[in-house]
C-alpha cells in the first residue's frame, strides 16, 4: 500500500511594503511622488483644505498614516526646521514609488471606474416612505446644499484654471459632478411635482461656502 506524506505547501509572505493601499494612503503617497518631499503638517493642510468633506474629514489620520509608512518603509524623514520649530521633512523611497505605481496601473478596479456610492442617490430611492410635504422639505434642503457645495467647487475650480494641468482637470470632475448632482435633484423635484427655488440658503450653508472659498489655494488639494 502506498502513502502519500503530505508535504508543507510554501507561501510567499508579503513584504509589509506590498500590501496594497488604501485610496486615503494612495493620494498622501502620491502628493509626496508628485510634489516632492514635505513635512506632515503640509500633508495634513492639503486634506484639511479639500472642498470635499470625505478627504476633508479624513484629516486626522494622517499624522498615524505617516507613522505606518515610516514603519513600511515607504517613506523616509529627515530633521527641518520650519521656522522656529523643529520638524521632520519625509520624501517616497524607491519601495514608496513601486507601491504607488501600483496603485495607479491598469487594470482598474471595477469600483474605481464604476457607480460611486452615492448616500443622496440612495435616500431619492425611499422617498416614498415621506409625505408629500416631508419630500418637498427633503428636497428643498438637498438642492440648497448641494448648490452651496457647487459654489465651492466652482471657487477651487476657479483657483486652479490658471495652473491647467492635471490638478485643474481633475478639479473640473469634481465641478462636473456637482453640476450633475444638482441637475439630478432637479429631474426628481420635477418628476414628483416639486418646485425648488433658489431662495437663500440657511446661515450654515451660507458660512460654509464663504469659509471654504476664502481658504488658500493649496497644490495637490482634492
Amino acid at each position: 500500500m502506498v502513502r502519500f506524506v503530505p508535504m508543507p505547501i510554501r507561501t510567499k509572505k508579503l513584504r509589509s511594503s506590498d500590501r496594497q493601499l488604501s485610496e486615503i494612503e494612495g493620494c498622501v503617497l502620491a502628493l509626496l511622488s508628485v510634489e516632492g518631499p514635505a513635512t506632515p503638517y503640509a500633508i495634513r493642510k492639503v486634506f484639511l483644505q479639500s472642498p470635499s468633506s470625505h478627504w476633508s474629514g479624513s484629516a486626522g489620520t494622517i499624522y498615524p498614516l505617516i507613522e505606518r509608512f515610516l514603519q513600511r518603509k515607504l517613506i523616509r524623514s529627515k530633521p527641518c526646521l520650519t521656522g522656529k520649530r523643529r520638524g521632520q521633512r519625509i520624501s517616497v523611497t524607491a519601495s514608496g514609488s513601486r507601491v504607488l505605481k501600483q496603485w495607479l496601473s491598469v487594470p482598474i478596479p471595477e469600483w474605481v471606474a464604476g457607480v460611486p456610492p452615492d448616500p443622496l442617490r440612495t435616500r431619492v430611492r425611499f422617498l416614498g416612505a415621506l409625505s408629500n410635504t416631508q419630500q418637498r422639505a427633503f428636497l428643498q434642503s438637498a438642492h440648497q446644499r448641494a448648490r452651496a457645495h457647487l459654489l465651492v467647487v466652482e471657487a477651487d475650480c476657479e483657483g486652479k484654471r490658471g495652473k491647467r494641468g492635471l490638478q485643474y482637470l481633475m478639479a473640473r470632475g469634481a465641478l462636473r459632478s456637482m453640476q450633475s448632482r444638482c441637475a439630478f435633484l432637479q429631474e426628481v423635484a420635477h418628476a414628483l411635482g416639486v418646485r425648488l427655488n433658489d431662495a437663500p440658503r440657511s446661515a450654515k450653508d451660507t458660512q460654509t461656502a464663504t469659509r471654504k472659498t476664502r481658504l488658500e489655494n493649496v497644490p495637490g488639494g482634492f
